[in-house]
């Protein structure tokens, strides 16, 4: 199935039935107990997701080159970890010495009480889930821009699910305010993903000059990376990685190259 027969929903619309979800199983299953597990797992999955973004420049610092191994296998691991830890950390915060404590009467309330407190506890799950979620997506769309931009140089075209997610992606920039994008995924900052695109187009063509389609002029050498590992990793195709490589880092601290990115729309 194509990704293009997907009906097409809003962040708004999906952000309300997350909510809707989340306060189903708050009301049906018990409401302390699905906030707690839910923000449990969203902690745990925004460690995972910092530690994957984290993990290429730990890489190349510790082994002198990005391992796929250990910048797969880690985010998995520290996944694990965190979430195996913070439910313990929960667990003795509510019962520091492992007593149960006696059940208590309980208090009678109206139905529509419950219901509106069931609500609003539901929405804090729900808007965690939400955002954590869109930083996935988000990110995603930003690797399959550059998988886009690689196609395109290639003379590929048509229909692809890098396609859809480059949908998605611009869907999250216009309901996340920049800067909040910045915090969530400073991976796929503009000029990063632009100076990505030109390391991409250099490893498909390394002996010709990289155009600025805008311009019609040769991007200046200044801020062409011809390190050969990022050229491979552009060859083999994992953007992923390339994206969060540390040597796109160190060449973004330089403010003449951000100042020239800024400028190219490849």
């Amino acid at each position: 199935m194509s990704p293009e027969s997907i009906p097409q929903i809003s962040l708004g619309t999906a952000a309300l039935v997350i909510f809707a979800v989340c306060a189903a199983f708050v009301v049906l299953r018990g409401m302390t107990r699905v906030l707690v597990g839910t923000i449990v797992l969203a902690v745990s999955a925004w460690i995972a997701f910092r530690v994957w973004q984290a993990a290429p420049a730990w890489s190349h610092d510790w082994f002198g080159r990005s391992i796929t191994a250990f910048t797969t296998g880690l985010p998995v691991a520290a996944f694990l970890v965190s979430w195996f830890l913070i439910r313990k950390l929960v667990s003795t915060l509510v019962r520091p010495f492992g007593k149960k404590e006696e059940p208590e009467e309980p208090k009678r309330s109206s139905p529509v009480a419950r219901a509106a407190l069931g609500l609003a506890l539901a929405l804090v799950p729900a808007s965690l889930l939400w955002l954590v979620g869109a930083t996935f997506i988000h990110h995603s769309g930003a690797v399959a821009e550059i998988h886009a931009f690689a196609e395109k140089s290639l003379g590929i075209g048509g229909a692809t699910p890098a396609k859809f997610s480059e949908r998605l992606k611009t869907a999250i920039e216009g309901a996340l305010p920049e800067s909040w994008l910045a915090v969530l995924d400073p991976m796929a900052d503009p000029s990063r993903l632009t100076l990505a695109k030109i390391v991409t187009a250099r490893a498909d063509s390394p002996l010709e000059p990289v155009i600025d389609p805008k311009t019609g002029e040769p991007i200046p050498r200044a801020i062409i990376v011809d390190d050969p590992e990022l050229q491979q990793l552009a060859r083999d195709g994992k953007y992923g990685t390339l994206l969060r490589h540390p040597l796109l880092t160190k060449t973004l601290e330089d403010p003449r190259v951000r100042s020239l990115l800024k400028d190219l729309h490849l």
